[in-house]
């Protein structure tokens, strides 16, 4: 019998028991769905992650206030003076883009013809704009003559323009009032969207750090200090050096720090791990099924072969051959699995789009995966319909004939 006529009668065997072929290959079609839906979520996950991480910058070293614990991070929030960023600066300046030390603060602006709205206020240097990459859709960055002057300007994010200055998208040279005190807009920044902690970055306000803490925030301190190394690769030495330097301004010993030196590449690279893990989680639940769908697939072929016992030894009688009785059972069990996996690659793909819509992440189909999967599937038809098809190909054909 050739491939093509076992085929034919493979697939009129299994349409003869829709509902029974059907059930058997659930297995098959849970677990593929679930690997193809839960791969694809886990690498748009990981692609929404990068994008977001490109908008703060992947080589950017953040130091933050307190010590790093299982919890997550404690101690004074107000813990930086100047003089810590100017001693990183002093030591480290040549190797460095640029260090720029953060004092925010939260409060409201508005204009004469807008209402109130909530924002985070930034006291910072121009530094920040070579450190975080911002660009500007309109105006200019303050400069350093602005932060000895204690001039009150600002600049804005897209969202507090689109807030106070709702039909005036080149608000420069306006005034709007933040906590009371008045600043003169000078520059408009372009869009950067959420961080990887989903705060918008939009809905900021920056000002030269010497207003904010002469006006809205009348402290000297730092919040925060953040910088990029010249060279990426020394990304690493430059943390350590940065938190050698802050142990001998704070007097602390390793091992007792009160801050922490943390890069968001590190952070991208923990979340990768993460992602990793649960599909690699996902992927040994889904195998538990797909087991399950190849030891149904044994059993109904099992049963199959008692069924058709008389078919097999007619069969036989008529010259084929254990080889054509074997190929026949063995691709019925493969079609079987196929079966299944095309309707578990068709839902899988389904699931993948529709949690992509719902959550907001790329949709992300990897060919080779959809493949690896398809594969897998004809190698579980193979696997466990193997044994079945060779007790059929076995069956004496005078014993098959007198079979009732």
């Amino acid at each position: 019998m050739g491939f093509f006529s076992a085929l034919r009668v493979a697939l009129a065997a299994l349409v003869v028991n829709k509902g029974r072929s059907t059930l058997t290959s659930l297995g098959i079609v849970i677990g593929i769905s679930a690997v193809i839906a839960m791969v694809s979520a886990g690498d748009g996950a990981r692609l929404l992650l990068d994008e977001r991480l490109e908008t703060v910058g992947k080589n950017i070293i953040i130091i933050r206030p307190g010590q790093r614990t299982n919890q997550g991070m404690s101690g004074n929030p107000s813990l930086f003076t100047h003089e810590d960023a100017k001693a990183i600066r002093k030591q480290l300046g040549s190797q460095l883009v640029g260090i720029a030390g953060l004092h925010a603060s939260t409060g409201m602006v508005k204009t004469g013809d807008s209402p109130p709205w909530p924002t985070t206020f930034i006291g910072c240097t121009p530094e920040l704009a070579k450190v975080r990459k911002w660009t500007l859709e309109y105006g200019e960055f303050f400069t350093d003559e602005d932060v000895n002057g204690v001039s009150n300007v600002c600049l804005i994010g897209r969202t507090v323009r689109k807030k106070v200055f709702p039909n005036n998208p080149n608000p420069i040279g306006k005034s709007i009032r933040a906590n009371n005190f008045s600043f003169k807009v000078v520059g408009v920044l372009s869009e950067k969207g959420k961080n990887p902690l989903g705060q918008d970055q939009d809905n900021q306000v920056f000002f030269p750090l010497t207003t904010l803490e002469r006006t809205i925030s009348p402290q000297r301190i730092l919040n925060l200090i953040v910088t990029t190394p010249k060279d990426p690769k020394q990304g690493d030495h430059i943390r350590s050096e940065i938190a050698r330097i802050l142990r001998d301004q704070h007097h602390v010993k390793p091992g007792n720090e009160d801050f922490d030196v943390v890069s968001v590449q590190e952070m991208a690279e923990l979340a990768t791990v993460v992602t990793r893990t649960l599909q690699i989680l996902v992927a040994v639940i889904a195998s538990v099924s797909l087991i399950v769908g190849g030891i149904g697939i044994m059993n109904i072929m099992l049963v199959s072969v008692t069924e058709r016992t008389r078919e097999i030894g007619i069969r036989m009688a008529v010259g084929a051959t254990p080889t054509d009785v074997l190929s026949q059972f063995l691709i019925e069990a493969v079609v079987l699995a196929l079966v299944g996996g095309i309707i578990g690659i068709t839902l899988g793909m389904a699931a993948a789009m529709g949690m992509a819509r719902l959550i907001g992440w790329p949709l992300v189909l990897s060919p080779t995966v959809v493949l690896m999967t398809f594969a897998i599937a004809g190698g579980v038809g193979v696997f466990f319909g193997f044994y079945p098809a060779r007790k059929a190909s076995r069956l004496d054909p005078i014993e098959a004939l007198r079979y009732e």
